[in-house]
């Protein structure tokens, strides 16, 4: 029996797959509405909707493959750009000691300078260091819930933003009704926005929580 862990983001597959489930269906209402509803309205609704779910079936196949397109259509550079909306330095652990942990009231700056030597201030010297205290602390409970928080949040708002640039446009030649292919679209990017803040939020906490773990702990180094 293979006892090892999940990583963070094979956790967070099944709810990346929920999601474009949803999008799937909102994608047939706009384009299709009078059919989807149709479909709808049979009494094995919810059982075609589980069996796209069921390991081995052909619709999870489908919604495997177009995760792995969609999220790896964008480099990780551009990735970071778009959802912390920073192109030099975007990730918050070239700002840890500058910005959050400096705000944090649990974070002991004194205690982690006498541990790690003097402070960095420069963003790539920040990050690197950060780094290296995070794979000490990587395991922590509260590391780990603000980590794969922040990872399902990013990834949804990659998804989000790619199907906001593709999709509308099948949708207006499918269903020709502008105000519905308009809302549609709004709908998108509002999510991709609402996802980029949320994952901003918990990769900020991320930070904050390596460093108050850290400058607890006299054990690590």
């Amino acid at each position: 029996m293979n006892d090892r862990p999940q990583s963070l983001k094979a956790q967070n597959a099944w709810f990346i797959r929920a999601i474009l489930i949803l999008h799937a269906a909102a994608f047939a209402y706009v384009a299709f509405e009078p059919f989807f509803l149709a479909q709808l309205a049979g009494s094995d609704a919810l059982e075609k909707i589980k069996s796209t779910l069921t390991p081995g079936s052909l619709s999870l196949a489908v919604i495997v493959l177009a995760k792995l397109v969609l999220l790896g259509l964008v480099p990780a550079r551009l990735r970071d750009f778009l959802i912390h909306w920073r192109w030099s330095h975007p990730l918050p652990g070239s700002r840890a000691f500058t910005k959050f942990g400096s705000a944090d009231a649990r974070v002991d700056m004194v205690g982690l300078e006498q541990r790690y030597g003097i402070l960095p201030t420069d963003h790539a010297e920040q990050d690197q260091l950060f780094y290296k205290v995070y794979r000490a602390y990587a395991d922590e409970v509260g590391v780990l819930d603000a980590h794969k928080s922040y990872l399902a949040a990013r990834d949804i708002g990659i998804i989000n933003l790619i199907l906001f640039v593709l999709l509308p446009g099948f949708a207006w030649w499918a269903a020709g009704n502008l105000e519905r292919v308009a809302l549609y679209a709004s709908a998108l990017f509002a999510s991709y926005i609402l996802m980029a803040l949320v994952a901003q939020i918990y990769a900020g906490r991320l930070v904050e929580n390596v460093l108050s773990t850290a400058s607890s702990d006299r054990g690590k180094t």
